[in-house]
């Protein structure tokens, strides 16, 4: 891990702790800004477990793949090679980003997961109700500070990763294959993005939100999923549902008035929504603020 990497890391919401020679980074936060990571790493073996998040990374040049919630990704190099991690803002993110000695490549060749290669290798694999409880036990174990609970926190982050590479096993179908993408379509489907964020509250077209990121109607559906795991449509409901909770918390307006500014069609339309992202009604919401 680069300088640059350690500086983007040292922020609420980011804790990090070291068990013998394996490194955790516990993530529990929602960014603010757009996250990019990238540079040349030495030889490496990590393990990504994602609860929650977003985001694409890179080991190959040109070539993206999606971070996916509820998935696991092991990546390995014997060699150093130039890579990129990139997390967009406005996302809660609950992960674990574990580093191992490189000398634990030799496990994945011995399960038969070639961890040669100059320009790395990657497997993605869903997460399963035992890596689910060594995460909830992980959690548990970096409270404790005392040598004992040191060795306990190691012992479970070894465990995470025997686990991981089984998982792995079970289904090299899973190996990590996503969506292609190159540079410039890469920043074609950020300017996309950020198109609809700022329009996201007036009536927005496929045709016209591909015409403003140069790219055709199916390649833009396709680009921008594979690259923030979302649908361009579930994308622009998470804007207005964000800019409704903002009228909410700072103005007295009626639901329909907040319906209307935020691009929902009527009250009960936007109530649908809130509830089914955030658990509550917008009314509730409001209430809950107001008495705190």
């Amino acid at each position: 891990m680069n300088q640059s990497h350690k500086d983007a890391l040292l922020q609420p919401g980011i804790s990090h702790f070291l068990a013998g020679n394996l490194r955790l980074t516990r993530v529990y936060t929602t960014l603010q800004q757009d996250l990019r990571l990238s540079g040349t790493s030495a030889a490496h073996l990590s393990l990504v477990i994602m609860r929650e998040g977003s985001g694409h990374f890179s080991l190959q040049p040109g070539q993206l793949q999606a971070f996916q919630p509820g998935s696991l990704l092991l990546s390995s190099s014997r060699f150093p090679c130039a890579g990129e991690d990139f997390f967009p803002r406005h996302y809660l993110y609950d992960l674990f980003i574990v580093n191992y000695p490189v000398g634990l490549c030799d496990a994945l060749d011995c399960a038969g997961l070639d961890s040669g290669g100059s320009q790395g290798q990657v497997w993605r694999a869903p997460l399963n109700a035992t890596l689910e409880a060594l995460q909830q036990q992980i959690d548990v174990a970096c409270r404790d500070q005392s040598a004992f609970g040191q060795l306990q926190l190691e012992s479970l982050l070894l465990s995470l990763l025997w686990h991981g590479i089984a998982q792995v096993q079970q289904g090299e179908d899973c190996r990590a294959g996503g969506a292609l993408l190159m540079g410039r379509d890469r920043q074609r489907l950020i300017r996309a993005r950020d198109y609809m964020q700022q329009h996201a509250c007036r009536e927005l077209t496929l045709e016209e939100v591909a015409r403003a990121a140069g790219m055709s109607q199916l390649a833009f559906k396709r680009g921008f999923r594979a690259m923030f795991t979302i649908t361009p449509w579930n994308f622009v409901i998470e804007c207005r549902l964000q800019q409704a909770q903002l009228l909410l918390r700072q103005t007295m307006l009626t639901l329909d008035d907040i319906a209307t500014r935020c691009g929902f069609s009527h009250a009960s339309h936007l109530s649908r929504y809130f509830q089914r992202q955030y658990g509550q009604s917008p009314g509730r919401y409001r209430r809950q603020i107001t008495a705190s």
